[in-house]
This record gives C-alpha cells, sequence and structure tokens, in this order.
C-alpha cells in the first residue's frame, strides 16, 4: 500500500518542543470507536433497541497517548490511519490533546481502524475491532521513527497492531535501553516469549489468566498468575483488578491498591486511562512503580465516569484531587 504524508492544510502536525516533561513515545492502534448505548447485550440472534448512535476517537494505542498527554507527558504516537474522514479526524482529536502526531503514517487504498462498541446501562461494554490501516504498521515504519524512539524516557505498546512490530518496537527500544511498559492488549492466544522482557507488563484480570495460565479471578488468585509472569522473565508485573483495585509486584516486593470509590458510566478506555496515567507517572515520580500504580489506579477511576474513550482521559489535576481526598 502507498503511504501518503500528512498534508498540513488538512492534517496539522503538533510541534511540542524540548521539555522537563516525560517523554513517552506510543506505539499502537489508532481506531475510530463507533458506540451504541442500550439497556442490554443481545444474546445470539437477538436484536434490540439503542438509545442512540456516536463515534467517538479511539484505539489502544491513541487512547493511552491521550491518557499520558491529560496526565502532563510530552506524547509522541506511531502509528497507522486510512486516507478517509475518520482518519483525518482522529489526527485532529490527537493534535488537539497535545500528542505530537509527526509519525503517523497515511495509508492509500485501505480504512482507518475502527471498533464497534455496545455499552449497557451497567457501563459494561462488549467490542468488536476491524484493524484496517493498523495492521499495515510494519517494522520499516519503527526504523523511521528510530530518533524519536531513542529520545524517549519511555514506550508505550499495545498489542492492536501486528505482533512482529510490536516486537521489533520492544528490541528497538531496547538496543537504546529505554524502558518498555507493555500492555498485551488484546492478549494473544499463544504470545512470543520476548514479550514477557518488557520492562513493565500491565494486563487486567483476562489478559493475566491468559499470558500465564492461571486464573486472576481476585487479589490472590492474581498474586499468583503475576507471579508466574514474573517466573517467564518479566520484570514488573501489574494487574488491574476493576472494582478490586491493582497489583504490582515484582521479584522483591508486592503491592496492592485498593480500588478508588467512582461512579461508573462507561469502563471503555478506564484500562487505557490506567496505562497511560502509569507512563507519565513512572517517569515523574523516578520509577517509583507504588507511587506510578496509585496515580494509574485512579486515573482509571475516573475515566469510569465518563461516556466515551477518549473523551474521558482524565487530565492530572482531576486525578491529584482524587488522591488527595483518598489519603
Amino acid at each position: 500500500m502507498a503511504d501518503t504524508p500528512q498534508n498540513n492544510d488538512q492534517l496539522p502536525t503538533s510541534s511540542v518542543e524540548s521539555s522537563p516533561l516525560p517523554r513517552i513515545v506510543v506505539v499502537g492502534s489508532i481506531n475510530m470507536d463507533l458506540v451504541v448505548r442500550t439497556a442490554a447485550m443481545p444474546a445470539p440472534g437477538q436484536t434490540v433497541l439503542g438509545h442512540n448512535f456516536s463515534t467517538i476517537p479511539g484505539g489502544k494505542g491513541a487512547n493511552q497517548a491521550v491518557a499520558a498527554a491529560r496526565c502532563n507527558a510530552e506524547v509522541h504516537m506511531i502509528g497507522r490511519i486510512g486516507h478517509d474522514d475518520f482518519g483525518q479526524r482522529l489526527i485532529l482529536g490527537l493534535h488537539a490533546c497535545g500528542v505530537n502526531t509527526d509519525a503517523i503514517l497515511v495509508s492509500e487504498a485501505v480504512s482507518t481502524g475502527i471498533a464497534m462498541i455496545m455499552v449497557d446501562d451497567n457501563g459494561e461494554n462488549t467490542i468488536c475491532v476491524a484493524s484496517g490501516a493498523n495492521r499495515l504498521l510494519h517494522p520499516e515504519d519503527i526504523d523511521n521513527q528510530v530518533e524519536r524512539i531513542a529520545a524517549a524516557d519511555a514506550v508505550l505498546l499495545q498489542l492492536e497492531i501486528p505482533l512482529e512490530t510490536a516486537a521489533y518496537t520492544l528490541q528497538v527500544a531496547h538496543h537504546h535501553r529505554i524502558p518498555v511498559i507493555l500492555n498485551p492488549a488484546p492478549a494473544p492466544d499463544k504470545i512470543d516469549p520476548l514479550f514477557f522482557e518488557a520492562d513493565i507488563i500491565v494486563a487486567n484480570q483476562t489478559e493475566t489468566a491468559r499470558l500465564s495460565g492461571e486464573p486472576a479471578h481476585d487479589v490472590h488468585t492474581a498474586k499468583m498468575a503475576g507471579s508466574a509472569l514474573l517466573a517467564h522473565g518479566a520484570q514488573v508485573v501489574i494487574v488491574t483488578l476493576g472494582r478490586r483495585g491493582a497489583l504490582a509486584l515484582t521479584a522483591r516486593q508486592m503491592f496492592h491498591i485498593p480500588a478508588f470509590n467512582a461512579k461508573v458510566v462507561d469502563t471503555t478506555g478506564a484500562g487505557d486511562a490506567f496505562c497511560g496515567a502509569f507512563a507519565a507517572a513512572f517517569i515523574r515520580e523516578n520509577r517509583d512503580i507504588y507511587r506510578a500504580t496509585r496515580f494509574a489506579a485512579a486515573a482509571g477511576a475516573l475515566a469510569c465516569g465518563k461516556f466515551g474513550a477518549q473523551p474521558s482521559m482524565p487530565r492530572f489535576c482531576a486525578v491529584q484531587k482524587l488522591l488527595q481526598r483518598s489519603c
């Protein structure tokens, strides 16, 4: 597929200047979320009527980039969009949130990625993703951004792009001694052992169970499953447990962060808020795992209180206020 450079008349690029803020490079997916709200999820073969329909910027990579930017990080996004209206709108949205979009490529003759999302009245969701241009992010694209990666404080990575590209990104970052924070989502049935070399793995209960082969439905079982991931080679494992908070494990320590009280409107994007906020806090707090995990847990809780993925990513001041109220 041919690539089209961003046209500055249509797709503005960011001009983020050098700053003392944490510098995060996010390599991942950029999607438009097509969201239907409904009273209850349909059973197989059943048709239900939805309340309303919305198009909302999303994609795990883009969501996490916005989350990190709103938590006072300098964020650079590497990814691909299609040459279509959704792609233009997504670039505009990222730019408006302060994300540097210079490394986002435009692929011809393929659609921008989309996610079809249903959200019920309890705030729970189901998601189906059509990757579109995201699946065309290749290792060669990472080679073209080596200088950007080498200048980062951390690389934030997910698995909604080709696995070989994600694995190559990890290798490039480590070659330049840049820590990698991996959110293995969606978790594949079989994962390359290379991914366990990520400096930090942040996974929810389902992802942790799939990667470890152990259940992770509560704090105790999550500890066992997280320990199994450490045994596979991970240095730090953080398991997000929803209403049970989050668990951070290293070879020497374990921290349980209780959940913060939050109104649940829509859980879409809560995990992405956690990951982006964690990356920003990890660098800002001099790689203090406990403080970064607590900050991220507060951000994830706040994200549940608003509808949509990127619109729900909380700002630094809101996270700080929640942390202060919970002391």
